[in-house]
């Protein structure tokens, strides 16, 4: 099978293009995305670091196939499946047909990656015929073989390394024990998935890994709740609207309000990157105090808590 199509500028080592063959669902992809970030940084340390005539590093049963293309500057790379070696080496003249069709454009590339998406199409429709190549397998599914073959051919961490990575280590786990924010979480594994992959600990990794995992679907059953509330809030105050008549909105009763908005702005701080769920809460405490001397400004509260869309959770992030 082939996994990966990438494309680096032989000079720098920059990625330009990548492309995935792997039947992955967005969830998953984000979940390994630290694993395929640390192939990526592999592919690259070779390319910059190996010999120009590296064709082939084997990772277990897999094969990355390096391809310079010197009239473009670029190192075409193939992970595939040791046995589609030949298949490869068939498939390979026509991608770099297909490169050398938009060859101004590489030699005038400015570091936007965006300009090769237009090559997506075409290696696609190109891969398609390959149906022998095409499979439901992932790199995933051997996720600690490949790390491990990446580490055995990695060299030793200088001790200056090791201890500034055990340092920079001890620092986000204390940090991550008493924080509340899931993004900051988020953030905060994904940087030590990294670290212990550079340490090599394979027990630490898929511990953080696990951990990843768990904050994603906290995220997701937070996003639930937040429209859960919200949805709530919104109908409990068109209720209370209709049992005051024609009275005051002062004296309308807004307790379920209050409850069901305040946790719709405490669930929004858990995965806000900013201080809008403040706003929320204040909304909220408004609603239960109902202060008569902030008559006009109660009654814009009302209103702004009818505008509230519930389609999209983004805009209170």
């Amino acid at each position: 099978m082939l996994y990966s199509i990438f494309l680096y500028e032989s000079n720098s080592g920059l990625l330009m293009f990548d492309k995935s063959f792997q039947r992955i669902s967005h969830g998953k992809m984000e979940l390994f995305s630290s694993f395929f970030s640390a192939i990526k940084s592999f592919i690259q340390e070779m390319l910059l670091e190996g010999s120009k005539n590296l064709k082939n590093i084997e990772l277990g049963n897999y094969v990355i196939k390096i391809t310079t293309i010197p009239e473009l500057n670029v190192d075409l790379v193939l992970i595939i499946d040791q046995e589609d070696n030949k298949k490869a080496n068939r498939l390979i003249p026509k991608i770099i047909k297909i490169l050398l069709k938009h060859q101004e454009m590489f030699v005038e590339w400015n570091g936007n990656r965006n300009l090769f998406d237009i090559l997506d199409h075409p290696i696609t429709q190109l891969i398609a015929t390959e149906k022998s190549l095409i499979d439901e397998k992932t790199l995933t599914d051997n996720q600690m073989d490949i790390l491990k073959s990446i580490w055995k051919q990695k060299g030793k961490i200088s001790p200056q390394k090791l201890e500034d990575l055990l340092k920079e280590k001890q620092f986000l786990e204390e940090r991550l024990n008493v924080l509340e924010n899931l993004i900051r979480k988020q953030n905060i594994i994904e940087k030590l998935i990294e670290i212990t992959n550079q340490l090599k600990d394979d027990t630490e990794y898929l511990q953080y890994q696990n951990k990843l995992q768990q904050v994603y679907k906290d995220i997701d059953d937070t996003k639930f709740k937040i429209k859960y509330y919200l949805q709530r809030a919104k109908e409990s105050l068109s209720e209370s609207l209709k049992k005051i008549g024609q009275k005051p909105l002062i004296e309308g009763e807004y307790r379920d309000t209050y409850l069901n908005l305040y946790s719709f702005g405490s669930k929004i701080q858990k995965i806000s990157s900013g201080n809008e769920y403040q706003k929320f809460k204040e909304m909220a405490k408004m609603l239960l105090e109902k202060d008569a001397n902030r008559e006009s400004e109660f009654a814009q509260v009302i209103k702004d808590i009818l505008k509230l869309k519930e389609e999209d959770i983004k805009d209170y992030l």
